[in-house]
């Protein structure tokens, strides 16, 4: 029964079809259609085989084709005007054609027919195509799908395959029913809400405004941790809403009313106390029947990654906009699109100087064009690119940029944009040619300092080995440089240095090179030497030229200097060694009295290697204790009563025996350790006069040297008062000898110290009295009490100078004035070295009547002295 009717009514649309194509009109038919006494369905399905059909009959028909052609521009203007969205598609799923109503409701955009779906529903449409395609019909119910101005509707779909030609594959009519408003009337809106949003719920006005959720999805609780149960038993999910976000819930959901929608932004806090962001969207409605409702739809989705990654964005953009770093973007074509402040801090400019501008506005005359070649190379490759380069300020100022360019690429890989971030190096750059300068020049002379000099005399040394010729190196030292510094002052010594490398620079060649390694050293590289002879020559011409006085702001001074001169290849053939022997050389000439020059030899190489061991050994002689005293006796030359000792130092080797202070004191002087040694001998000699006192052996005082490094040690008086109270020495038990030289180095506070020591107690003796060149006026000014006689005065008196008559000899008439000196200023005088006894004789005559020599006594460990002071006196010889 039902294929009859369904076969009924198929003819009877067949016959309408006809009916419409033969009378040429339509009218009657819509009219039924809009009576609704038939299917549009059904007709246009009837109407597009029943064209086919005349399609396939046209070659055979030839005579009806104006009929056939009039038939189908009739068919198509009932397809245009169709109320009902429809769509022709291709075999292969594209969009052809599309009527009025399609296009003022569906977003025609995409070429595939299966693309008018929203994304989830995508499949579904594939799935209906295919189906079409074999079966010649499909239905697609409520499917999500894109309108026009970005909005989605929910519409129902009906696929007809349309057959084809001989030449082509079938069609298909698509027709739209668009479902939205209805589903958005019906329960089932809240199932499509739920697949389009993350939470789905409804909630009606339960009295007084107060809304209550009476439908909501279960992915609810992942997203909140709480249950749907929950959320309904609390009336709303507003209780899940942060304080600071309520006002937004108040307004934009709870307070809705019917006809309106909204969307806004907002914080929920999860069970567990996370946040997480939320963009809600709801359409309030009036639900009519007997009791009215105010009902509200809506989703929420979770926007949390979103928020994090634009906040990322934002705090990147702060970065770069707050980046101590100077940030420009370009385009490919170098256009500036983007600059940050510390760009316009540096060079001047504002972003509207340089927006839309050329990166060449800052370029800077003076860059390379091979750099900015290389770079742009670079770039354009899609490498990155790092160096240094000049830029121009605003103000036409130069500036040195450390910049790092890379390209940017956009989400399809392809380059669009290149980045610059760069640092103003222009004070690092000065101040690294300030340290490059500081690290190889002498900031006081400007001249070249070791380390410089080094590459200078490596330099020379491989030309002067590539054209086998000589080199010298010449080491000079002023010879009284501390003198000046002492006496005028550190600024003045300067001063004099300056000066001195002004007076030097004269004497060289362009080729050769002068440096100063620091004090008051100089280093001199001689190319090209033709002769040895020229090395000298330039050594007496320094000589010559520091002879002359030297002016240095208000001061004046004559000075000298010492030099050493190391050949190649004669002498060494690297740096190291040439520098090396030249030092030997010139502590060789300031050994031999200074203001001279001497050469390297072997000899005086294994001479400073000696000294090298001895200076080494003396070292370890400390940690060993080594050292000992030996006490020589000063004796009344009359009657032989001893009447004083004086303590030397001796050196017991374990592998050398006993040393002799004339070998290791003069290193121990030159390197500083006199100054280690002076307090040993002191305690040395306050320990030996607490055993003496404790043996019950008759004292006399002992005398101890002090050296010019020791006198001015700022602790001496300190420790020569705390070693003394630690053996219960008294000041009548010690003296002290100081040399003359050691006295004038710097006699004013020699002076205070002397004088300190004198309040103390101290004896104090002048020793080496005539050697050096202290002035009576100075002489009265130190507070002694007895001046020594140096033995190079008494070495040259004989036998012959005691002749009564005989002619004086200098070093007669030397030590007579000594003595009368003496005598003049009530200074007792002790003469040292007496051997003979003519020299023993010579001292009574004049009345100098105290002395210390080998005709007395050797000096002697402390176990043969003992003997000696307990008898009181020695044996004169006859």
């Amino acid at each position: 029964m039902k294929i009859s009717k369904t076969l009924i009514e198929t003819t009877r649309l067949r016959e309408q079809a006809r009916r419409i194509l033969h009378d040429h009109s339509f009218d009657s038919v819509l009219a039924e259609f809009k009576r609704g006494e038939f299917s549009l369905d059904m007709l246009l399905e009837e109407l597009h085989i029943y064209h086919a059909e005349l399609l396939i009959q046209q070659d055979a028909l030839r005579d009806s084709q104006e009929a056939n052609e009039l038939a189908l521009t009739r068919f198509i203007r009932l397809y245009e005007n169709l109320p009902l969205p429809a769509l022709l598609v291709s075999w292969q799923g594209r969009i052809k054609e599309a009527n009025a109503a399609a296009i003022n409701l569906l977003a025609l955009n995409r070429q595939l027919f299966s693309h008018l779906a929203n994304p989830h529903h995508v499949s579904v449409l594939e799935n209906a195509f295919e189906k079409a395609r074999s079966s010649g019909k499909a239905d697609c119910l409520e499917i999500s799908l894109h309108g026009l101005k970005n909005s989605t509707l929910v519409a129902d779909l009906t696929l007809i395959r349309l057959p084809g030609t001989i030449n082509e594959n079938a069609e298909f009519v698509c027709t739209v029913i668009d479902q939205t408003e209805r589903i958005a009337r019906e329960g089932r809106y809240r199932q499509l809400t739920a697949i389009m949003t993350d939470i789905a719920y409804s909630c009606v006005d339960s009295g007084a405004g107060v809304l209550q959720v009476d439908w909501m999805t279960g992915s609810v609780e992942a997203l909140t941790g709480y249950s749907i149960g929950e959320v309904i038993t609390k009336g709303c999910w507003g209780f899940l809403v942060i304080p600071d976000d309520l006002h937004i819930f108040q307004t934009q959901v709870a307070q809705i009313q019917p006809g309106q929608s909204s969307s806004c932004e907002l914080r929920l806090r999860h069970r567990d106390g996370s946040i997480c962001w939320m963009r809600v969207t709801n359409e309030c409605v009036l639900e009519l029947g007997q009791n009215p409702l105010r009902r509200v739809y809506g989703g929420l989705v979770n926007i949390t990654a979103n928020k994090q990654q634009l906040t990322e964005i934002q705090r990147l953009a702060l970065v770069i906009e707050q980046s101590p770093s100077i940030v420009v973007i370009t385009d490919t074509q170098g256009i500036i699109e983007y600059v940050n402040e510390r760009f316009c801090e540096v060079t001047g400019y504002t972003r509207k100087d340089v927006f839309k501008q050329p990166v060449a506005l800052l370029r800077f005359s003076g860059i390379a064009d091979s750099i900015e070649e290389k770079m742009w190379q670079l770039l354009a490759a899609g490498q990155p690119w790092r160096g240094e380069f000049q830029n121009r300020k605003k103000s036409g100022e130069a500036y040195w940029e450390q910049a790092f360019i890379t390209p940017l690429r956009n989400e399809h890989g392809l380059v669009s944009h290149f980045v610059k971030m760069a640092e103003d190096v222009s004070e690092k750059r000065a101040l690294s040619a300030q340290l490059s300068y500081v690290t190889r020049y002498d900031p006081l002379t400007g001249l070249p300092n070791r380390i410089l000099m080094r590459e200078r005399i490596e330099q020379a040394l491989l030309e002067a080995a590539r054209t086998t010729s000589h080199l010298a190196v010449l080491s000079v030292d002023l010879d009284n440089l501390k003198f000046i510094n002492d006496s005028l002052g550190h600024a003045a010594g300067d001063r004099l240095l300056q000066a001195v490398a002004q007076r030097l620079r004269t004497l060289l060649r362009e080729e050769d090179v002068l440096a100063r390694l620091g004090g008051d050293n100089f280093l001199l590289l001689i190319t090209q030497l033709r002769q040895v002879r020229d090395a000298a020559s330039l050594a007496e011409r320094i000589q010559t030229a520091l002879d002359e006085p030297i002016t240095f702001g208000i001061d004046r001074a004559h000075i000298t200097a010492s030099t050493g001169i190391a050949l190649y290849p004669e002498d060494a053939s690297t740096t190291d060694a040439l520098i090396s022997h030249a030092d030997a050389a010139l502590h060789i000439a300031k050994a031999d009295g200074r203001h001279t020059y001497r050469f390297y030899t072997a000899t005086l190489n294994q001479q400073l290697l000696e000294q090298f061991q001895l200076e080494q050994a003396l070292r370890l002689a400390f940690e060993r204790d080594e050292l000992v005293l030996h006490y020589q006796p000063r004796v009344d030359m009359a009657t032989g009563a001893v009447l004083s000792l004086e303590a030397l130092v001796r050196w017991n080797h374990p592998e050398w025996g006993l040393v002799l202070p004339g070998r290791f004191i003069p290193m121990a002087e030159t390197t500083g350790l006199v100054v280690q040694i002076g307090p040993i001998v002191l305690r040395r000699a306050c320990e030996q006069i607490q055993r003496w006192r404790q043996a019950g052996v008759p004292l006399v005082p002992v005398a101890v040297n002090l050296s010019a490094n020791e006198l001015y040690q700022d602790y001496l008086i300190s420790h020569i008062q705390q070693v003394i109270a630690e053996y219960e020495v008294s000041a009548a038990d010690l003296e002290f000898e100081v040399t003359e030289s050691a006295a004038m180095h710097s006699i004013e506070q020699a002076v205070v110290i002397l004088s300190r020591l004198r309040e103390l107690g101290f004896a104090l003796s002048l020793d080496d009295f005539g050697t050096g060149y202290a002035s009576l006026s100075y002489l009265n000014r130190l507070p002694m009490q007895a001046l020594k006689i140096d033995r190079s005065f008494l070495a040259d008196i004989t036998a012959a100078d005691i002749v009564p008559g005989a002619s004086p000899t200098q070093s007669v008439t030397i030590v007579k004035a000594i003595i009368g000196l003496g005598a003049n200023l009530g200074l007792h005088i002790i003469a040292e070295g007496v051997e003979t006894q003519a020299q023993r004789q010579f001292l009574i005559n004049h009345h100098c009547f105290v002395a210390q020599g080998y005709l007395f006594a050797h000096p002697l460990p402390a176990a043969e002295v003992t003997p000696l002071l307990t008898a009181g006196m020695v044996v004169i010889p006859t």
